[in-house]
């Protein structure tokens, strides 16, 4: 999926906040953010995808403030306080009469934590938000067919904190198939990292991989030959996240697209809302 107009402005806030975050200087941010739009013009940005727009500016981000990870306090935030909500939330799991569907849901709710989409949240209100939510796609009986007949899956994380939700699917999928969960290479915005799946205790659930990728989404032309390899091999993938789908969504191994839809414009493509939730074998664009 290439990226397209409103991109742009989606790009630029991203940049701001980085700069509110990292860069105390009224002048240095104004003569960062500049350096960041004479970046830009030397792309072709609708020729990318989103997620490879946005990295080609926040490559030119990271130099100039120099710091490589540039949303490492967030990330360490979001791990912490997920956390601390993990014995709540896996007691919701084991509560419900459909634990898979609860885990499914909660995972979701993890999506919120997103400080590359959205830099408020409450993770609180999402939790609540899910629970008796309908998807806007539901491909929850196609999901459960084939995972029943799965050896293996391969589960694509998004973000720092999101992770610890991630973990409860986990735990459940594992009843049924072996799960290999990938992670970034290299920091992208809040995404997740092999020290955050660590600190967080996945690699203690399953194997974890490094994706190879260095954006807010998945090349597979970028990716590891282990990645590769896992990526071929499994029965079907679990793509968390909207930079996932948009990167991921030209391909044709089975996917799962799970997340909550973050962008107006990109949910009116495929006649969803933003803030809907979305359970997609594949997904197709609104006729």
């Amino acid at each position: 999926m290439k990226a397209f107009l409103e991109c742009i402005p989606c790009i630029l806030r991203q940049a701001i906040q980085i700069l509110k975050s990292n860069v105390k200087s009224p002048r240095k941010r104004e003569q960062i953010i500049k350096a960041m739009l004479r970046c830009l013009e030397k792309i072709d940005v609708f020729k990318l995808t989103p997620p490879e727009a946005t990295k080609f500016a926040h490559d030119e981000m990271k130099k100039l403030v120099g710091k490589e990870d540039l949303y490492a306090k967030e990330k360490d935030e979001s791990n912490k306080e997920a956390l601390s909500l993990y014995p709540r939330l896996k007691r919701m799991v084991q509560k419900a009469k459909d634990p898979l569907n609860m885990a499914l849901r909660l995972s979701i709710a993890g999506n919120i934590i997103d400080y590359g989409a959205h830099s408020e949240f409450c993770v609180h209100s999402a939790i609540e938000s899910v629970i008796d939510r309908k998807f806007a796609i539901d491909n929850y009986q196609e999901f459960t067919r084939r995972l029943r007949k799965a050896k293996q899956i391969l589960y694509v994380g998004d973000n720092a904190g999101e992770i610890v939700f991630d973990k409860l699917l986990v735990q459940e999928l594992k009843k049924y198939a072996e799960v290999v969960f990938a992670v970034k290479s290299k920091p992208a915005l809040n995404d997740v990292l092999m020290k955050d799946a660590k600190f967080v205790g996945m690699d203690k659930l399953c194997k974890v991989i490094k994706s190879g990728s260095d954006n807010a989404g998945t090349i597979l032309s970028q990716t590891t030959k282990e990645f590769k390899k896992v990526y071929n091999a499994a029965d079907f993938v679990i793509a968390k996240g909207q930079g996932n789908l948009e990167t991921l969504i030209d391909n044709k191994k089975p996917i799962f697209y799970l997340l909550m839809m973050k962008c107006v414009f990109l949910g009116e493509i495929y006649g969803v809302k933003k803030g809907d939730i979305i359970l997609s074998y594949g997904i197709k664009k609104k006729t």
